[in-house]
Order: C-alpha cells, then sequence, then structure tokens
C-alpha cells in the first residue's frame, strides 16, 4: 500500500507494545532491580549487560552499545526493514496499519483546549470557596471527613446551579464557547447557543499523568440523578484509558510497589486523607486493557477492591478477563471484596489504614479467584463435574499468554479432575490453547550488531547545566556558546524523565533557530500531546533524522539526576534558557538603537524585554 506509516500510529503502537515482553518471548530475561537484564543478543559475552528498561521501554548494551525500543529491537534481531516491523508488532496487537500522504498536528488546538480545562478547573476551586451554594458543598466535604489540604491536593471544586457559568472565564465568548463545547464541559443546542454539563456538583478534575486536566466527574449533593456525572469522550479524554488519581499518586510516591483500583473518586480521596496514596479509580467504565498496561509500567503488583455482592463479583471477573493475557512471572493480580454495605471510604474510616492495608496484603490472588469462581461452578461429587470444569475453563486457557503461568494452570486443573496432563490437553481441540513457548534460541543466527563506533563513555560533568553571568549585554559570550550546554541537559531529562515536563508555556524556543532549542521545542510538543509519551516513542520520531543517533545517546546517558528533582531542574533550566532568549532579543534591538534604526514598535518592545528580564 503507498503512503507513509503515519508518527501518530507509531508512537500510538510503541505505547501499547511491551518491550519486555517482545525481548523476553526471544532472549530471556532475568529481573534486576526495576530493570531486566541477559546476555546480550548482538555481541558474544558471558556476563550479562544488555539491560531493557520498561519504564523507558528502552533497551541498551553497555558492551557493544546495542540500544533502541521495540521497533528497533525487531529490525536488529530479526533483520527485518523498519515498514515489515511495523506490521508484526501492529499484527500482534490486532491493529490495522494506516497509510498516509502526509501527517498534520492538533498541538496547537489540544494545548488551547488544556489550557481552557485548567481555567474550568481553576474557576471551580474558587467557586468551592466563595459562591454563596457552596456551603453544602464543603459541609459534605467536611461529613466525608476531608480537611481543606486534600481538597486542595485533589484540586476538588464546586459547579455553581447556573447555566453557563463557564462563559464569564474569557472576554471572546465564541471562540471559549467553541473550546468548551469541544472539551464537553458546555453542550450545544440546535439554535447554537450552549449550556454548562456540570451544574450544582462536587467538581473532581481527571488528570493525566503530566497533572494536564482532561475532564471532570461531577458528583451530585443532594437527591439527584445520575450520582455521578463524567465528562463524554473528548480529543482530549479517553475514559478507557484514563485513571484518576494517577498524577496525585505519582507526586505522592517516589516508589510505587502496589495500586489499588477502587470504584470511585470519592474512595481514592478518603484513602489518601488516611495516607493511602497508592489508589486510583476507572471512571465509570470497566477496567480496560490499557488501564492495567498503564499501572504495570508503574509497579508489578495491582490490586483490585470490589464490593463482596454480585455485582461486584461479576466485575470481578470481566477485570480477570482482561488481566490474564497481560500477566507474566513479575506481574501480579489479587482480588479484594469487601464486606456488604461497605466501600473503600467507610471501610478505612471505620477500621484505619493499618488494618486497611493488613486486608489489601490478605487479598485473593487472580488465579485462586478463578478456580474459586469455576469449581462453584459444578459440582465435583457428580460423574460429569470434572469434564463440566475442563469445558468451563478452557475460555480462560486460551488467554493466557505466559508459559510458566500456563503450565500451574493445567496441572491445578488435572489435580482437581483426577485427569492426567496428558489425558487434559487431549481434551482441548487444537486450538484452544496457545502453547507456543518462547521461541528458542538454538539454530538462529540473529544478525550481528554493526557499531564500529560505539558510545564513548559519557563525561557528565559537559551535560550539566552552566550558571549565565548576568553581565551588560555587550559583555556575555554567544547565544551557542551560553545555551549548548542547558540545551542538551533538558533534552536529556526530557528523553528519560517525559513526565517531569513543567506545567509551562515553551513558546518562546519557536523563533530560536539554535538547532538545540528547536528540538527541545518538538519534545516539549511531543509529550505535551501525548500523555503516554516513553523514552521510547520521543526517540522514534527522530529515526529518519540526522539527529537520531546524538538523541540515542542523550537517551542512554547517565544523568546523576534524582528523580524526584528533575521537575524543579527543568524548571530552572527553562527559566535561565528564556531569559537568554530575553537577552538577545535586547542585544538586537539595542544595536538598531544605536545605529539609529529602531522603530516606535520596538522601542516599546525594548521597554517590555527590560521589565521581563529584570522580572526573570
Amino acid at each position: 500500500m503507498a503512503g507513509r506509516i503515519p508518527q501518530s500510529f507509531i508512537n500510538e503502537l510503541l505505547a501499547r507494545v511491551d518491550l519486555v515482553d517482545i525481548i523476553d518471548s526471544r532472549v530471556p530475561l532475568k529481573k534486576a532491580g526495576r530493570n531486566y537484564s541477559a546476555c546480550c543478543p548482538f555481541h558474544n559475552e558471558k556476563t550479562p549487560s544488555f539491560s531493557v528498561n520498561p519504564d523507558k521501554q528502552f533497551y541498551y548494551c553497555f558492551g557493544c552499545g546495542a540500544s533502541g525500543n521495540a521497533l528497533t529491537f525487531i529490525m536488529e534481531y530479526e533483520g527485518q526493514e523498519f515498514v515489515a516491523a511495523v506490521e508484526e508488532l501492529a499484527g500482534q496487537q490486532g491493529m490495522e496499519v494506516p497509510r498516509e500522504a502526509s501527517l498534520g498536528s492538533n498541538f496547537n488546538q489540544n494545548n488551547e483546549l488544556y489550557e481552557t480545562m485548567e481555567k474550568v478547573a481553576a474557576a471551580y476551586q474558587l467557586q468551592l470557596k466563595h459562591h454563596p451554594n457552596s456551603r453544602k458543598a464543603i459541609e459534605y466535604l467536611k461529613n466525608r471527613g476531608l480537611s481543606g489540604e486534600i481538597a486542595k491536593q485533589y484540586a476538588i471544586g464546586y459547579a455553581p446551579p447556573d447555566w453557563q457559568n463557564l462563559l464569564g472565564l474569557e472576554k471572546d465568548q465564541k471562540a471559549l464557547q467553541e473550546n468548551l463545547v469541544k472539551t464537553g464541559m458546555m453542550i450545544k443546542k440546535d439554535d447554537g447557543r450552549a449550556y454548562d454539563r456540570f451544574r450544582d456538583r462536587i467538581m473532581f478534575p481527571i488528570r493525566n499523568r503530566r497533572g494536564q486536566v482532561l475532564g471532570f466527574g461531577g458528583r451530585v449533593i443532594d437527591k439527584g440523578e445520575p450520582k455521578y456525572l463524567n465528562s463524554p469522550e473528548t480529543v482530549l479524554f479517553h475514559k478507557g484509558r484514563e485513571l484518576y488519581g494517577i498524577y496525585e499518586m505519582r507526586r505522592q510516591l517516589r516508589n510505587i510497589d502496589q495500586v489499588i483500583i477502587v470504584e470511585g473518586y470519592m474512595d481514592v480521596v478518603a484513602l489518601a486523607q488516611y495516607g493511602i496514596y497508592n489508589a486510583v479509580a476507572t471512571l465509570g467504565t470497566a477496567t480496560t486493557s490499557d488501564h492495567l498496561l498503564t499501572l504495570f509500567r508503574i509497579c508489578p503488583s495491582i490490586v483490585f477492591c470490589f464490593d463482596g455482592d454480585k455485582a461486584g463479583r461479576a466485575a470481578a471477573l470481566r477485570a480477570l478477563n482482561h488481566a490474564l493475557p497481560l500477566l507474566k512471572e513479575a506481574r501480579e493480580i489479587r482480588l479484594m471484596f469487601l464486606p456488604e454495605g461497605e466501600d473503600p471510604d467507610s471501610m478505612v474510616r471505620n477500621i484505619g489504614s493499618e488494618s486497611f492495608l493488613e486486608q489489601v496484603q490478605q487479598a485473593t490472588t487472580l488465579f485462586d479467584y478463578l478456580f474459586e469462581y469455576l469449581t462453584s461452578q459444578v459440582d465435583m461429587n457428580t460423574f460429569e463435574g470434572p469434564a463440566k470444569l475442563v469445558h468451563l475453563a478452557k475460555p480462560f486457557i486460551t488467554e493466557i499468554k505466559e508459559p510458566i503461568l500456563l503450565a500451574r494452570f493445567q496441572q491445578k486443573l488435572s489435580q482437581l479432575t483426577g485427569l492426567s496432563e496428558k489425558q487434559l490437553e487431549s481434551t482441548l481441540e487444537p486450538g484452544d490453547i496457545d502453547t507456543q513457548s518462547q521461541i528458542s534460541q538454538s539454530g538462529q543466527n540473529p544478525p550481528t550488531y554493526h557499531n564500529e563506533n560505539p558510545p564513548p563513555e559519557y563525561n557528565t560533568q559537559g551535560h550539566q547545566p552552566q550558571q549565565t553571568v548576568e553581565t551588560p549585554p555587550t559583555a556575555k559570550p554567544k547565544q551557542s556558546e551560553r545555551n549548548k550546554a542547558p540545551f542538551r541537559r533538558a533534552i536529556a531529562l526530557l528523553l528519560q524523565y517525559p513526565d517531569a515536563l513543567p506545567a509551562a508555556d515553551l513558546g518562546w524556543l519557536k523563533p530560536i533557530e539554535e538547532l538545540g532549542a528547536q528540538m527541545l521545542y518538538e519534545i516539549y510538543k511531543l509529550i505535551s500531546n501525548n500523555e503516554a509519551a516513553t523514552t521510547a516513542i520521543l526517540v522514534e520520531n527522530w529515526r529518519e533524522k540526522p539527529e537520531y543517533p546524538h538523541l540515542i545517546k542523550l537517551a542512554n546517558m547517565e544523568l546523576h539526576a534524582d528523580s524526584e528533582n528533575v521537575h524543579s531542574e527543568l524548571c530552572e533550566i527553562f527559566k535561565r534558557l528564556e531569559k537568554n532568549y530575553l537577552l538577545d532579543q535586547w542585544d538586537r534591538l539595542t544595536e538598531k538603537l544605536r545605529n539609529g534604526t529602531v522603530t516606535g514598535a520596538e522601542k516599546d518592545q525594548l521597554k517590555q524585554l527590560q521589565k521581563a528580564i529584570y522580572s526573570k
């Protein structure tokens, strides 16, 4: 098929695949801290130096320098061309590869919508403090045991009962209304007028991993239906991908070993009130594979918290079906069922955080629950019972992709039915079970990794941000000399920690012609427009550009940076670079002033620059 593969599709593909699974099915990996290791498949070695980082979705060999993402690995290991590698990975994900002549960008439009949503969130918070009708909302939150600090941390607000309250956010009401309709905050009628979707509700902003507001959940205060009202699907908000509380969780916890999935906003906030920050909630929809993959990239253990009634058990079964294909040896899922009439909010208030967490640790493992469910459907004391059990187990067996877990499941089923494992296998029709094991390495000749010039040892000192000397413009060094190290450091930090991107407008980078500024601006746009951005996705956008090898080095460079401090370091670098940019503009205009060629508008610009420079 003619036409290029859109970069947006490649980004989406890399966000869905798991590099650990792809490599582990060809080169068995071993857990090594938060990463995985193996002997490098691209050169001969006895001691493992090949490392796979599941957070970055990137691999690197400290021996030969082989490095890249899932597409790079398929190309190098199996000797495939780029398009073939994309088609192979897309086929595994059930995705059809699109083609088009050119790729457009919605960055500017989406960025404007994000700004609108930030204003809406701030307005709701302000209304919670000052609107005459908000007293009942405040009393409700207090009665639920929430402090002002927690309400502020989760940016909880109040939507007044007015029909067009949001139109007062900006003077240009026509453009504002258009953005509010696009984000689902207003509903447009046939006559062209619009009204607020959320009225007289407590508002919970739904934020992505970088803190950008995507949508809202609104809870009714008194009587009314629906009890909870969520934003509709928009260009920013996709319920099947987003999780409430994930941003706040990552801000509060440095190392996350386990995540609790609960049902509602108040459950997340109430647990946080008791110091339990590792909870997130789905957004009025069942847990999806995208939800689970997002969480598995953060930690290896997930605990579902369900009601103990019939509806809760049904929800557990749906979650189980999504989870089985994603499980592997290093991943764990448990199911916690609450007593009748309890939810996480009420339970943690009744028994306290310590007892609640004890019950979380005692939650039933997914496979124990699965066997409990299967055996509850049959009478094993009858002649037909074992046969019926095997029949009921078949659909679940086909979903288990991890060979070790599949073998253990079949072994347990054999014990329950009294059939030998060989007899059990003979009862399953061909195709019922995907028994394909890990690809054997014997007899294969993977392509040799050619690297005549392996990456040198990185001198990290050369990548530290340099302090700019605040001297008169005529005495300062040229921009290219002054900014080179900070640009390189900022790019490296964003490549390795995309979630640390500050909520800042970097539009001032756009007119700077220097390559470092252009690359930094492009990375900023990519991260802002793709909340699932990883190192793998960011680097992939430069595959066909001459800067690609340089970005590979920066993606693997030892930064000596504490992940907790990356955000603040980036803020400082951006502040320093922007000031340098303003000083350069000052130089240009003062030179024109000396030459007598400055215009009146440029004189006004000089005054504005002076104010801006001194404010930095």
